[in-house]
Order: structure tokens, then C-alpha cells, then sequence
């Protein structure tokens, strides 16, 4: 069913921003270390630089961005990427069937401005990864503007990462899934609307807004239908902003019918039993939703009545990025950032195939057996709430947990 929208009153609003006040801290606060102290334990770096910046766009993308190492002269097309996170770490660390599931699915990526190279691109990281070529044999890759038809919107370098990186960790999740990339005019929240309309009507059931940093804002329900598909699991990432999100929280993924996810630090640990450690990512956003409702699924805490982000997380930490290639970028790089982790998520979806018309957000909350219960990380300072420090069960920075095979999709 659809999800039940009511314009919120200004004075719960006004009680929203209270709640924030009292648990968030200023942005100087200290975060907590145990994250990054983890991962650098295990020789890790942080990533490199933000893909883009906010006064070159209306909205502030959310990738970090360094090349890997250059490969040798002898190095084929189908040898493994040379630095990140691979699409074979990803299926084992998130116990992904790939192999067997996702032929039936359509997954599409809307990104904002055009991306001439993505398919030629895309074609390197299937072949890096071992998996089936997009060819006449198996079509598994088509582009089309927000309108429906094959003329791009204009190329903008800032965006083509989003568009790579959508497609790429898509494929990582679900390598037998059909691929539907869906450019938007540009990056208004209006355009991706409407190119989340055109996928859907395009037959995809699961879509992935591969946006940047757009924050709440009052009126900001005229664009929630555009959001709002049943049948339909449409993901979004929480964002980079730490708890509280500078007092808002991110659309889409604000929305009670997106599935808003959250960032992860993920790397081998041979000592645990899954082989892999996983801990909430201390840049990842969490928090009230300024303005929208609390869904039924989620339990009345320390938000109140409003929502709370985010539903569920992937990797995305600067510390443990994933492999991707991007043309524009230099080719192979290593990638960090929110919606790496909306992508691998989204990429779940399509793996799994659900045909359920119960919401897709709704669906995390009653399965936590098939997810990985994060307890360690933190992403700012509440006074130890669970909206930014992460704990069993539910919890702000990752939601109800980490993919654990695709029965919670």
C-alpha cells in the first residue's frame, strides 16, 4: 500500500528540532575514534577527495574519490581491480547468492546530467569482477533520459562517479540483474522525481537515487509521491553529515517510503565467525526527520513522532572503500561515501526479487534474523542515544543492521 502522508504541523515540527537540540552536539564535538581506530589498526588510509563541492551544484554530492595503483603493461582486462573492496568481497561479507538469484530483476540507477562512457565502463568492472558481459546475448544494460528516450541530458564530471559507481556495486549485489540507468535533467529533487517516475514505469521494482546532499525542507511533500511506488523498493542514501545532519536529514531517503541507508566500515577478520567486521561508520547520517511522520514500523523513541533515519547499511567508510571504475576519473579508483552503500542495497533488492506489495522499509523491521546486528561505532555525540551510537536491534546509524543473505529484502 501507499504510504499515509499528512502535512506535519509547524509546532511538531518545532518539537522535532527540540529533540534534535537536546541530544546533538555542535558540529566541533569529538566523535567517537573506535571506528577509525579499528580500521587503521588493520592499515587502512582514509580516502581521498569529495568527487565534487556544493557551489558547483545544487546539491553537494557525497563520493570521496583517490585512484588506485596503476596496473602493469601486462595486466589483462579481466584481472581482479587493483585496490578497494571487490564485488566477490562484498557477496562473501554480505553472504550474497549472487550466482543463483536476480535473473528476473531490473534495477535502475538514476543519476543526475548525462554520462556518455557509462556503459563502456561498466563492461570493465563486469569483466574485472568475472561476470557476464551486458551483450546481445544477455541485454543487462540500457540508458534513457527522464523522459523516456535515448537523448542524454548534458555531461556534467561531477556526476559520472555517481553514475559508475550505481551501475558497478548494482552488479556487485546482482550480476544476473538487468541494469536501467535513468539520467536526470539535473539535480533538483523535482527531476529525480521524475526519473524515479520513468524507471518505475519502465517496469524496474527496484530504483537507487544516486544523489548528493539534499536537506530538508519546508513544502517538501509536493515531492513525495515521486517517491512513493508500491510495490516498488526505492533507495536512498542517509548521508555523509554525521548525526543530525547540520539539523536535517536527506532527501529522498527522509521519506517513510524510501529505504534510507546508512554507511558502514567493512574489512576481513579472519577471528569472526562471518570472516568480516563490520562496524557503524562515524561519518554516516542519522537522526529526527524535520518534518515527516514516523511509519508505523518504527518504534516511538527518542524522535517521537517523526522519522528516524536510517533502515538498514552497507559499507561506505573512507577507510574501506569500494573498487569502481569511472573513465572520468582515471579508470580504477577506490570509492567511499553514502551511496556506495544505497547501491550494494539496492543492488539486495534486485538480488532477492521480492514481488511483495508490503513497503520495502517496512519489510527490514520484521527481519532481523537476516541481518547483521551492528553494535560498535558511533557517528557524534547524543548522550549515548541510540540514535547515533549503534547497539542491538535498532539504531540510527545502521538501521536494523547489514545485509546477512537477502531474506530481509
Amino acid at each position: 500500500m501507499k504510504i499515509s502522508r499528512k502535512k506535519p504541523a509547524a509546532l511538531a515540527a518545532a518539537g522535532a528540532l527540540a529533540v534534535l537540540a537536546a541530544l546533538s552536539s555542535p558540529a566541533s564535538a569529538s566523535l567517537s575514534t573506535s571506528t577509525t581506530a579499528t580500521a587503521a589498526a588493520k592499515g587502512a588510509s582514509p580516502q581521498g577527495r569529495p568527487v565534487c563541492a556544493a557551489d558547483d551544484a545544487k546539491t553537494d554530492c557525497m563520493l570521496r574519490v583517490k585512484p588506485s595503483k596503476p596496473r602493469s603493461a601486462k595486466a589483462s582486462v579481466k584481472d581482479a581491480p587493483p585496490g578497494g573492496l571487490t564485488a566477490a568481497d562484498l557477496q562473501d561479507a554480505y553472504k550474497l547468492p549472487s550466482d543463483l538469484l536476480g535473473g528476473g530483476s531490473t534495477i535502475a540507477v538514476v543519476v543526475p546530467f548525462g554520462n556518455t562512457s557509462a556503459e563502456k565502463d561498466l563492461a570493465i568492472y563486469r569483466a574485472a569482477s568475472g561476470m557476464h558481459a551486458c551483450d546481445d546475448e544477455f541485454p543487462c544494460f540500457r540508458r534513457i533520459n527522464q523522459q523516456g528516450g535515448t537523448t542524454p541530458p548534458p555531461a556534467s564530471l561531477n556526476w559520472t562517479l555517481h553514475a559508475a559507481v550505481g551501475l558497478d556495486m548494482a552488479s556487485a549485489a546482482c550480476p544476473n540483474c538487468r541494469l536501467l540507468l535513468v539520467e536526470a535533467d539535473d539535480d533538483t529533487l523535482a527531476n529525480q522525481g521524475t526519473a524515479v517516475d520513468q524507471a518505475v514505469a519502465q517496469g524496474a521494482r527496484t530504483v537507487v537515487v544516486m544523489n548528493g546532499w539534499f536537506p530538508e525542507y519546508e513544502g517538501q511533500d509536493a515531492q513525495a509521491a515521486h517517491f512513493d511506488h508500491k510495490g516498488v523498493a526505492i533507495v536512498a542514501a542517509s548521508g555523509n553529515s554525521y548525526f543530525n545532519g547540520g539539523g536535517r536529514e536527506a532527501l529522498p531517503a527522509a521519506y517513510p517510503s524510501v529505504v534510507a541507508v546508512g554507511g558502514t566500515n567493512l574489512y576481513r577478520d579472519p577471528s569472526a565467525k562471518r570472516g568480516w567486521a563490520e562496524t557503524a561508520w562515524r561519518s554516516t547520517t542519522s537522526g529526527c526527520s524535520l518534518y515527516e511522520k514516523r511509519p508505523a514500523w518504527q518504534r516511538k523513541g527518542d524522535c517521537g513522532d517523526r522519522r528516524t533515519v536510517a533502515d538498514v547499511a552497507a559499507v561506505a567508510a573512507d577507510y574501506t572503500p569500494v573498487a569502481a571504475y569511472d573513465s572520468a576519473n582515471s579508470g580504477w579508483v577506490q570509492v567511499s561515501g553514502a551511496p556506495v552503500a544505497s547501491a550494494l542495497i539496492a543492488g539486495v533488492y534486485g538480488l532477492a526479487g521480492n514481488t511483495s506489495s508490503t513497503p520495502a522499509p517496512r519489510r527490514l523491521y520484521s527481519s532481523a534474523r537476516y541481518l547483521f546486528d551492528l553494535t560498535s561505532g558511533a557517528n557524534g555525540s547524543c548522550a549515548g542515544s541510540y540514535l547515533c551510537t549503534a547497539g542491538r536491534g535498532y539504531d540510527g546509524p545502521s538501521g536494523m543492521g547489514a545485509p546477512n543473505g537477502t531474506g530481509a529484502f
